[in-house]
């Protein structure tokens, strides 16, 4: 798929490829159907329950392939003390966003292949964003300075389908109709900046019964993850069950959005865990019958969380 910005004629004007994020649907869930389900669709308040007290941070996370000798983890500060001890700060060859950019690749490649196992496609990369820049596919940073970032309050990430800001060591998400992104920032400095961009490619869907860790950066910034929830089959009313990890008590929050156009929200819950894993309980009501949704699940900042289980039955 091609988008073309400005004169398509201009020598300094191209094509701009786009790669959207895509989803699968079952032969059942017609366009029409869809639309008018979404309008009808209820769904209930979630219901807690503690399964452990006991938070086993490396059950189910995968080794990360940019560093497989590091144990799982799911805080790049973690093992942020390892690299700075194998690769110290020299002040020619090796500098501190260096060092920061290997703990978040760590950290990040890993969270990428849990997702992927479950036959989707999410892609990422934590650098410097000015030179040499942090791009992935078609979302990247536009090259600053950090001392432009830092005036001005915000990176710029760039996409097809617009840009969006992220705020001086923050995070910020980067949702268009057909495109799902986010970015963050975990250092700033006079030159350079370290951020980190994922994009979903294709979106794993439910069932899903394998550990999924959330990917945060070396500030603390959590990035949200994005699932299908599909119903095994047309069915009036479903029930939903999510089995989560954390570190800490926590608020996660789960927005529900429309399949066809991701930047509309049709649902929002906010679900209080405690530290251990817990399982969320909820029902999805629709007519003529409950339909595949996107759903975003945002834990809270600081906080280590996985998703153990999402099923739809």
């Amino acid at each position: 798929m091609f988008r073309a910005l400005g004169n398509p004629t201009s020598p300094q004007e191209a094509p701009i490829r786009l790669y959207p994020t895509t989803v699968r649907f079952p032969l059942w869930a017609r366009p029409l159907s869809i639309r008018t389900a979404l309008t009808r669709l209820t769904i209930s308040e979630p219901k807690v329950k503690l399964i452990s007290e006991k938070f086993e941070l490396e059950r189910g996370l995968a080794r990360s392939l940019y560093k497989p000798e590091l144990p799982p983890v799911l805080h790049p500060n973690s093992i942020l003390p390892t690299i700075r001890s194998e690769a110290p700060t020299d002040g020619v060859e090796v500098v501190e966003w260096m060092q920061i950019a290997a703990a978040e690749n760590t950290v990040l490649q890993a969270r990428i292949a849990e997702y992927n196992r479950l036959g989707s496609e999410l892609a990422g990369q934590s650098g410097d964003g000015y030179i040499p820049g942090v791009v992935v596919e078609d979302v990247k940073f536009v090259s600053q300075r950090g001392a432009t970032v830092s005036s001005q309050g915000y990176a710029v990430a760039s996409t097809p389908r617009g840009n969006f800001n992220v705020p001086n060591l923050k995070k910020a998400p980067g949702i268009f109709k057909d495109l799902i992104s986010w970015g963050s920032m975990s250092y700033l400095g006079a030159v350079q900046f370290n951020g980190t961009l994922l994009k979903w490619k294709s979106l794993a869907e439910t069932p899903i019964t394998q550990t999924v860790g959330f990917y945060m950066d070396q500030k603390g910034n959590v990035a949200p993850n994005f699932f299908v929830q599909q119903p095994p089959r047309p069915a009036l009313t479903v029930t939903v069950r999510q089995r989560f990890s954390s570190d800490q008590n926590q608020t996660l929050k789960l927005n529900f959005r429309d399949p066809t156009d991701y930047t509309r929200t049709v649902g929002s819950k906010s679900v209080a865990i405690a530290s251990g894993e817990s399982e969320v309980t909820y029902t999805v009501s629709a007519f003529p019958y409950v339909v595949p949704l996107v759903c975003e699940i945002q834990p809270q900042d600081q906080v280590q969380t996985k998703l153990e289980q999402f099923i739809v039955t």
